[in-house]
């Protein structure tokens, strides 16, 4: 018997807004808590309140469905409050990595053409060095008390306490958003150091949502914790943006503090929060770990990098299952989740993929599939959460896609039992305190060292940051440059997060027969201590 659709929406009318739910909690729920922000707390009628008054005048600015808008700034309210305004009017939001420098900031603008950036005053000093940002509207948010404010801000810039106050009776509800229409605009450097745009559409964070409700144990009534910095998808969509849909309280934090923290898990009763194994390892060598009370923590999702089985038993002991993901900003992040009841059993696993999406191991060569138990292989993902493409790059996307589909560049292998484990990066990627440092950006900027002849970046194994950032360099004449001179040259260039630790001077850096960097010869000898390291 043939059914006729014609009678009911398709999934292409359904509106998947997150702001859509937001409003609907603040009608129905308004006196509910929905924030809790530093010393600020905020119901939903509150928060959504200040998501209109940003909506109104960003539309009063010209912003329509697809326009992007830049957030500059760390982990606040008007980080969640911007971008649900965005949503609101059914442009897209694009939170900037608050570490960057004004330099990497201007080739953003270049590849984003952002209608309209909010910047936090303490990151004002670094936006007025951006080239390109005066072709842009600029509204400044001087009114976070936990933000000190901005000293010399440009006249031409709008200062949120004078604009940001009434709503536009004329605002329209929220625009209904379907699931191909694009919500996220996310940068991230290739491994040729150039900035990617990863696209993720309202139907990639609500399907992240749903895999994440059926495999993790998360209810309405939660209290969950942002305490990773947002601009990156895991901190963003593993429970933050669910939260407020599902009517949930959030507690977000400027910054991360291990201290802090775990009073936090303790006062508020956290029962979710996604974190890097950094986060653990700090909070774990706190005095005040042995006494915490964490067991209010149910959904606990670390990522970013493998996490050290000592972290898994330390938490273990403390009635907390670490429970280990696997994705990547283009998986809206997640592809792989270890069920918290095999925590202990299948220690260093990233888990099985998660329901309603695919993983797969592919010989990276031929590209033929891996199935035998232990050999290694590519991790391709193909599901409803993976980005329909990168913005505007057409030569990176067919690099990244084969018939349907996504080549992640991560090296995997599964047990037996068909558990997926992480070897190694296929390109080369450097994890760092849970920041991703692409080893030919770095390599671009120390290239022109005064002196320098030949360089490479590689990392190296760190019991409390992953792995950090080295350095080999090969110079001309015989100088000698010290690893803080290395430092500060690049301090001009590069985020600090991705700036050399490590120095390794070098007569010549190796390369194969093809003039290519020799990157496994290159890591063997920084391992290994064969030459002089400084850091």
């Amino acid at each position: 018997m043939k059914i006729d659709h014609s009678l009911t929406a398709s999934i292409d009318e359904i509106d998947l807004n997150p702001a859509s739910f937001l409003a609907r909690n603040a009608h129905f729920t308004p006196n509910k808590l929905a924030l809790i922000y530093e010393d600020q707390e905020l119901t939903y009628a509150e928060f959504t309140r200040n998501v209109k008054a940003i909506a109104s005048r960003l539309r009063a600015s010209g912003v329509k469905d697809g326009d992007r808008i830049f957030y500059l700034g760390m982990n606040s309210a008007a980080f969640l409050e911007t971008m649900f305004a965005t949503w609101w009017l059914g442009a897209v939001f694009t939170p900037l990595n608050f570490r960057l420098a004004p330099a990497e900031i201007s080739e953003l603008l270049v590849r984003g053409t952002p209608h309209s950036i909010i910047v936090e005053s303490s990151h004002a000093e670094v936006l007025s060095h951006v080239y390109g940002a005066q072709r842009h509207h600029i509204f400044l948010i001087d009114n976070d008390p936990a933000v000190e404010a901005a000293a010399g801000a440009p006249p031409y810039w709008h200062r949120a306490s004078e604009v940001f106050g009434d709503v536009s009776e004329d605002l329209p509800a929220p625009k209904q958003v379907g699931m191909r229409d694009l919500a996220l605009l996310l940068f991230t450097s290739g491994t040729t150091g150039v900035p990617k745009g990863v696209q993720l559409t309202f139907g990639n964070i609500w399907w992240n949502s749903v895999n994440v409700d059926t495999s993790v144990d998360t209810r309405v009534g939660d209290m969950n914790l942002a305490v990773a910095p947002m601009f990156h998808i895991g901190a963003l969509n593993s429970f933050t943006i669910r939260a407020f849909e599902r009517g949930n309280t959030t507690v977000v934090r400027r910054a991360f503090d291990p201290v802090r923290t775990l009073k936090d898990i303790e006062d508020f009763a956290i029962n979710s929060a996604f974190v890097v194994p950094a986060q653990l390892l700090v909070m774990s060598n706190q005095a005040e770990f042995e006494g915490a009370d964490l067991t209010s923590m149910r959904a606990t999702i670390c990522a970013g990098a493998p996490v050290p089985p000592v972290i898994i038993a330390k938490y273990a002991e403390k009635g907390v299952d670490v429970q280990q993901a696997w994705g990547l900003t283009e998986t809206s992040p997640f592809a792989t989740y270890l069920p918290a009841a095999m925590t202990k059993e299948k220690t260093g696993s990233c888990g099985i993929s998660m329901l309603h999406t695919e993983v797969k191991l592919v010989d990276p060569v031929m590209l033929e599939d891996v199935t035998t138990p232990g050999e290694t292989g590519e991790m391709w993902v193909r599901g409803p959460n993976v980005t329909p493409g990168y913005w505007n790059a057409p030569e990176a996307n067919e690099a990244a896609f084969h018939e349907g589909w996504f080549r992640s560049g991560d090296i995997g292998y599964a047990d037996e039992d068909g558990y997926l484990f992480i070897v190694d990066r296929l390109k080369d990627m450097i994890i760092t305190g849970g920041e991703n440092v692409y080893p030919a950006e770095v390599e671009r900027v120390l290239i022109e060292y005064p002196g320098c002849s030949d360089v490479a970046v590689v990392g190296q194994k760190d019991p409390k940051w992953g792995e950090n950032v080295v350095a080999v360099m090969a110079m001309e004449g015989g100088a000698k440059p010290t690893i803080e001179q290395v430092r500060e040259f690049c301090d001009r260039h590069l985020a600090r997060y991705k700036l050399p630790k490590k120095l390794v001077l070098v007569d010549a850096v190796p390369r194969n027969s093809s003039g290519k960097l020799d990157k496994r010869s290159i890591r063997d000898m920084v391992a290994s201590g064969a030459t002089e390291i400084q850091g």
